[in-house]
């Protein structure tokens, strides 16, 4: 079973889970299908972009900031109606591959990833660039272990 474990702790901060929230690396590259299509046609597959994912328990859904998705190429498939902190609305879906490097779990195909504006930067390449919602974590084991500073995520 992969174990992410992630201690939120430095020698600046000191324990800073409660500053920076449980965060771990994420990769998001365009689709399988689109990938395929681009290299069937001789066109150059997006590389793809690298970042942090915030774990977000109050998110029903997985969201990406639609900045990556533009950068990707990656076009919307459907909307859906969301409700945040700040009210409802509409937002964009789009498919993803997701990878999470520190838990090996690679090219996940994700058919409905909700775009949203959410990048805001942390500290040097670890800008946080997806919510991960209650439709992946379902499939995890969590542990906030605020006393230590710790997240640990498992499969």
């Amino acid at each position: 079973m992969p174990v992410f474990n992630f201690f939120h702790w430095t020698k600046e901060k000191g324990a800073h889970l409660e500053s920076s929230g449980p965060i771990i690396p994420v990769t998001i590259a365009v689709p399988k299908a689109m990938q395929t299509f681009l290299a069937s046609s001789g066109k150059d597959i997006p590389p793809p972009v690298r970042g942090m994912a915030l774990i977000d328990t109050g998110a029903f859904a997985t969201a990406v900031d639609t900045a990556v998705f533009e950068r990707l190429g990656v076009t919307p498939i459907d909307k859906i109606d969301t409700s945040t902190p700040h009210g409802g609305g509409s937002s964009d879906v789009y498919p993803a591959s997701i990878t999470f490097p520190a838990i090996n779990l690679t090219d996940l195909q994700m058919e409905r990833v909700i775009g949203c504006k959410l990048q805001w930067p942390g500290e040097k390449d670890s800008d946080v660039l997806m919510l991960l919602g209650r439709d992946l974590l379902k499939h995890f084991l969590m542990v906030y272990n605020g006393v230590h500073s710790d997240v640990t995520l498992s499969l």
